[in-house]
């Protein structure tokens, strides 16, 4: 019997819910095509400056706050109706208010005027409030199952991640509301439909790559109400295995730091409507969550990789700008702009290998052939036999160790200690043919000369592998 109420208890609950959802997608299909054709998305109508300052989270504070430069100035993230107004550059004064002395509270209240004359590195620019439509999607989390690979020599990284998008719904609210509290829909069916539109659904938010595994890349979308702030919202939820190009920068290799940076573009460019193809301008914007930077946290301790250790990660918006074909004009090239957020993730490369595998057996062959100048200089036999002998040796393990080096058009810093390696390996044996011609004429002198040789090649061979992995 207890069984049967459990089993009657979970029908009825899924009923409900399957009710609710019915009556949500009913709702929604009924809403009037519009005369004008355009179909509502989700849009909130704005009217201000277009003005937003990037943000950073404070894990000591858990919240978000104004990212500032060294003179605490804030950070402009995008000036939308004003594109003379440089992103990522510090704004010094609003109204002939310093910001550098304004909190953020009192810098966003400032933003709710409409009119602005705005300094920014010495330019005076005056702006006026205007009519847009903002598309606002919250970046909810953002999950690095694992960091598959990172294949230096191709360039590229495999991750596999999952994330999720909201964007909220204000011309669905009547319809959100017959979805009970916290209820979740799956909506895929209904986003299907002509009839509706998605830009969470219907556009692509997409990691920025160069390929995929089809077969492990999957997306579903729901509709969830939250009856406390009376908001519905579109969810989109993406997981999948993506390869991406990375610009590894190997000077200093083996002990470089390379950038994994993913990418997450914005379906909704930044569009000023200056040819007026559009109703009116609009913006779409990413709202970055708490649980995207704990995600990383998270995932930099834990520190997964084998080879490599994550010593830094950084998560920001970040304009992108693409000069493409113009989608109304086949001749004519236009300047697009979305917002992305890039997840930079620091790794550096476990060193351990190349120090005993590679370094240390090149330091020690190397030793072999200058340990010839501890052979006195009439013994040339003995010297060139070592020397040659320690020459060919450090040639045939270059191609021992040959294939864990990137191949490059510049020099790395294990390159320049290799070349190095090799010149003060052929130097014994020149110094030895350079000695017996001084040796039938004055002995004495060419012992001096070939102990200055040992104490002054030492030290400069020394200082010369040092620099070779420095920072110059």
């Amino acid at each position: 019997m207890k069984y049967k109420l459990i089993i009657l208890f979970i029908f009825i609950t899924f009923k409900a819910f399957a009710d609710e959802c019915k009556n949500f997608e009913n709702k929604v299909m009924a809403i009037p095509f519009p005369e004008n054709g355009i179909v509502s998305d989700g849009q909130q109508p704005r009217y201000d400056a277009g003005i937003y300052f990037l943000k950073n989270f404070d894990y000591t504070k858990k919240k978000f706050i104004i990212e500032r430069n060294k003179n605490n100035f804030p950070v402009l993230r995008i000036s939308f109706l004003n594109d003379k107004i440089k992103s990522e550059q510090p704004i010094q004064m609003i109204n002939d208010k310093d910001l550098s002395k304004l909190s953020d509270k009192e810098i966003r209240d400032l933003l709710k005027e409409k009119n602005f004359k705005i300094s920014q590195n010495g330019k005076i620019y005056n702006l006026k409030a205007n009519k847009y439509d903002f598309y606002p999607f919250d970046l909810n989390y953002f999950l690095l199952n694992s960091i598959e690979n990172i294949d230096t020599k191709s360039g590229e990284f495999s991750i596999d991640y999952g994330f999720k998008v909201s964007h909220e719904r204000p011309d669905w609210i009547e319809a959100g509301r017959e979805i009970g509290n916290l209820t979740i829909c799956n909506i895929n069916k209904l986003t299907e439909s002509s009839k509706i539109y998605s830009p969470v659904t219907n556009e692509t938010i997409f990691i920025d790559h160069i390929k995929y595994d089809i077969d492990k890349n999957f997306s579903s979308f729901d509709q969830v109400y939250y009856e406390k702030d009376d908001k519905t919202f579109t969810n989109s939820t993406f997981s999948g295995l993506h390869v991406i190009k990375a610009n590894f920068d190997f000077k200093k290799f083996p002990f470089d730091i390379q950038n994994l940076k993913i990418v997450l573009e914005h379906p909704i460019n930044l569009e000023l409507n200056k040819e007026n193809y559009y109703p009116k301008p609009f913006i779409g914007l990413f709202d970055i969550k708490p649980p995207v930077y704990n995600g990383i946290l998270e995932y930099k301790l834990n520190n997964l990789l084998k080879e490599w250790q994550i010593v830094d990660f950084n998560i920001q918006n970040k304009i992108r700008y693409d000069k493409t074909q113009d989608s109304f004009n086949p001749n004519k090239m236009k300047t697009y702009k979305n917002d992305t957020v890039e997840i930079d993730i620091f790794v550096k490369r476990n060193t351990n290998y190349f120090i005993f595998k590679i370094i240390i057996p090149v330091f020690l062959i190397l030793s072999i052939a200058w340990s010839v100048l501890w052979i006195p200089p009439n013994q040339i036999e003995s010297r060139l036999t070592t020397s040659i002998v320690a020459l060919l040796a450090l040639i045939a393990y270059n191609f021992v160790f040959n294939e864990d080096l990137p191949r490059l058009s510049y020099l790395t810093s294990m390159d320049r200690y290799i070349l190095i390696s090799y010149l003060f390996c052929c130097i014994p044996t020149f110094l030895t043919i350079y000695f017996s011609r001084i040796n039938k004429k004055d002995y004495s002198k060419a012992v001096k000369m070939n102990k200055r040789s040992r104490l002054y090649g030492s030290i400069i061979y020394v200082s010369l592998a040092v620099l070779s992995f420095s920072n110059i």
